[in-house]
């Protein structure tokens, strides 16, 4: 059974009046536990309306929320529990830090859960080596940290709640390549220790590449791909019709099959793009 399926969701924003309008229109999909998904699109296609719904900060117009084979909104007083489960990460979550330590502001979540003190300790302490955050840090006020040591501490207080479901809006957004890195890092390593199921928003096609499993392609409020990563990237024309892209190392080897060259149509990360060019410049068998 999938963890979370959302069936036929619609929801219409200023509903009843002349200005209404479909942010996200019979929309459906499933999701298995441990999974990575990402969801692309240009601004406006629906993505952040998309994964409001997931943990109930939306209520569906039209359809259903399941998870765990339940519709999350069968009884809205448990709403909150939800949250509990499904996680999720504003786009820079930095400016939602509040608490005087590092500490407060991660255990926060945890605490309100009901979490015993020592629990807290022991959960801060896994978080906080998955996210790269130092103990010394653990007492200084989050204010007085750089912005992405600012963002690993907001990251860190919704992972300390051990969500079954955790969702990032634009995790990466504003970061430099390290940062970018270290995050991308971080979320894996919190999907492999927790066995734990991950929903990413972002532009960076090359993160996605990295990192999930399959693509959710909105375009206009519908979905219009659910795929293998790869199975999508493939569709690169038709990305490039709905204002998307590929990631870089893959249009450059689109250029270099325009060019004549036997390039095989699954290179997404630098990583393949570089095994298979060490493979043609040694004269090997390119499709190896």
């Amino acid at each position: 059974m999938s963890i979370l399926e959302v069936k036929n969701l619609t929801h219409t924003y200023d509903g009843n009046t002349p200005f209404f309008s479909d942010a996200v229109r019979d929309v459906s999909f499933s999701v298995q536990q441990g999974e990575i998904i990402g969801i692309i699109g240009h601004t406006g296609s629906g993505k952040s309306t998309l994964v409001q719904h997931l943990n109930g900060l939306l209520k569906p117009t039209h359809g259903e929320i399941l998870l765990d084979g339940k519709d999350i909104w069968e009884n809205p007083k448990q709403i909150r529990m939800i949250r509990s489960k499904v996680g999720l990460v504003f786009q820079y979550p930095e400016y939602q830090l509040f608490e005087d330590t590092v500490y407060k502001d991660i255990a926060f979540g945890p605490k309100n859960m009901g979490f015993d003190d020592k629990k807290i300790e022991i959960v801060i302490n896994e978080i906080c080596e998955i996210v790269g955050l130092k103990k010394e840090y653990l007492e200084k006020s989050p204010f007085d940290l750089s912005g992405g040591e600012k963002r690993r501490v907001a990251i860190a207080g919704v992972m300390a709640m051990q969500p079954k479901i955790i969702v990032f809006d634009e995790p990466v957004a504003g970061l430099d390549p390290k940062g970018r890195a270290d995050v991308i890092k971080m979320i894996a390593d919190y999907r492999n220790k927790y066995d734990a199921t991950v929903i990413i928003i972002s532009h960076n096609m090359e993160d996605m590449a990295l990192i999930a499993d399959k693509l959710i392609v909105m375009n206009k409020g519908e979905m219009v791909l659910f795929d293998k990563t790869e199975n999508v990237f493939k569709q690169h024309e038709f990305l490039k019709s709905i204002g998307l892209n590929v990631p870089m190392v893959t249009q450059i080897m689109l250029v270099l099959k325009q060019m004549g060259m036997d390039i095989p149509d699954d290179i997404f990360t630098v990583d393949k793009a570089v095994e298979f060019l060490l493979r043609l410049a040694k004269g090997g068998n390119t499709n190896a």
